[in-house]
C-alpha cells in the first residue's frame, strides 16, 4: 500500500545489486539508495514476525523463565556436549544442505533449457567462503525466524508428538505463514497454478522441517544451527544456480527440483533413526501450559 516494494525494486535495478535474503545485501541496497530504507525495514519486520511473536508468547506463558530458555538455546551446541562432537554435527549438516542445493542445480541443468539456467560458483574464491558465512548466519529469515520455529515451537511440539509428526505440524504452519508473501503467485499464474505451486512449497517446508529437526536434536536442541540451516536452504550463494525464466512451468520444475533431494534425505533420516530424528529425551526446560 505504501509503494515500498516498488522503491526496493527500483533500487535493485539502479544499483545492479542482486536480490538476496541476507542482511549484507539489505545494508548495501540502503547504503546505495537510502530511499529503499522503508521497504527494506518492512521486509525485515515481515520475516521477524515469528521471533517478535515468540518473545511475546514466551513472556506471557512462562515469564522470565521462558525468555531465559530462549536465551539458553541460542548456542552452537548443548553445553554438555564436547566441542569435537558438536563440530562434527555442524560439518555434516553444512555438507548435507550444500549437497542438496548442488543436487538441485544438477536437476535444473538437466531439465531446464540452457538459456534459462546459470551456474557460476567458484569454490576457490574467497568471496565464496565469505558468502557461505553470510548465508548461514546473516540470512534475515534464519536470523529472525528460528527463535520462534525451532527455538520455541519445536521443543514443545516434540513433547506432545513424535519427532516426525512434530516436524510435519511445524512445517505445515511454517508454509501457511508464507501465504502473504507468496500470494503474488496467484496474480502472476492464476489461482489453480498458485494452489499447485503452493502444494509443492508446502511439501518442501515439511521435508526441510524433518531434516532440520534431525540436526537440531543431534546438536542438543540449540537454535544457531537452525539459523544456519534456514540460511543455507534460502541459498543466497546460489549453489542451486540461477533460474532466469519466469514461466510457470519452469518455476514449478525448479521447486520440484528443490524437493527431490530433500525427499531422498528425509526418507534416509527417518529410516536410519526409526523416526526418532536424533531425539534422545523429550524433556525441555519449559513446563506444559494448560490453556482453558
Amino acid at each position: 500500500m505504501t509503494g515500498a516494494d516498488v522503491a526496493v525494486d527500483q533500487a535493485l535495478q539502479k544499483t545492479g545489486i542482486q536480490f538476496n535474503t541476507d542482511l549484507v545485501t539489505a545494508f548495501r541496497v540502503v547504503s546505495a539508495e537510502p530511499g529503499a530504507f522503508f521497504g527494506v525495514l518492512l521486509a525485515i519486520l515481515q520475516v521477524a514476525a515469528p521471533d517478535i511473536a515468540v518473545f511475546i508468547v514466551a513472556s506471557i506463558a512462562y515469564g522470565q523463565k521462558g525468555l531465559l530458555d530462549l536465551k539458553n538455546r541460542f548456542r552452537f551446541w548443548h553445553q554438555g556436549m564436547s566441542w569435537q562432537y558438536g563440530l562434527k554435527i555442524w560439518v555434516i549438516c553444512i555438507l548435507v544442505f550444500s549437497l542438496m542445493n548442488l543436487a538441485s542445480a544438477g536437476l535444473n541443468k538437466l531439465l531446464l533449457a540452457e538459456q534459462y539456467f546459470v551456474w557460476d560458483i567458484n569454490f576457490f574464491s574467497i568471496n565464496f567462503w565469505i558468502g557461505l558465512v553470510i548465508a548461514m548466519f546473516l540470512d534475515a529469515g534464519g536470523l529472525f525466524e528460528e527463535n520462534g520455529w525451532r527455538g520455541f515451537a519445536l521443543p514443545l511440539l516434540q513433547k506432545r508428538f513424535r519427532p516426525v509428526q512434530a516436524s510435519i505440524v511445524l512445517g505445515f504452519f511454517w508454509s501457511m505463514w508464507h501465504i502473504p508473501v507468496k500470494i503474488n503467485l496467484a496474480f502472476d499464474y492464476g489461482i489453480i497454478n498458485f494452489l499447485s505451486m503452493f502444494f509443492i512449497l508446502t511439501c518442501k517446508f515439511i521435508l526441510i522441517s524433518i531434516i532440520m529437526t534431525y540436526f537440531f536434536n543431534k546438536i542438543g536442541q540449540c537454535t544457531i544451527i537452525a539459523i544456519a540451516m534456514h540460511g543455507l536452504s534460502n541459498d543466497s550463494l546460489r549453489l542451486g544456480g540461477k533460474v532466469l525464466s519466469e514461466s510457470f512451468i519452469d518455476q514449478q520444475i525448479t521447486e520440484i527440483n528443490l524437493v527431490m533431494p530433500m525427499l531422498v534425505v528425509t526418507m534416509f533420516l527417518i529410516k536410519q533413526t526409526k523416526g526418532k530424528l536424533g531425539l534422545i529425551s523429550v524433556d525441555t526446560s519449559l513446563p506444559e501450559v494448560s490453556i482453558r
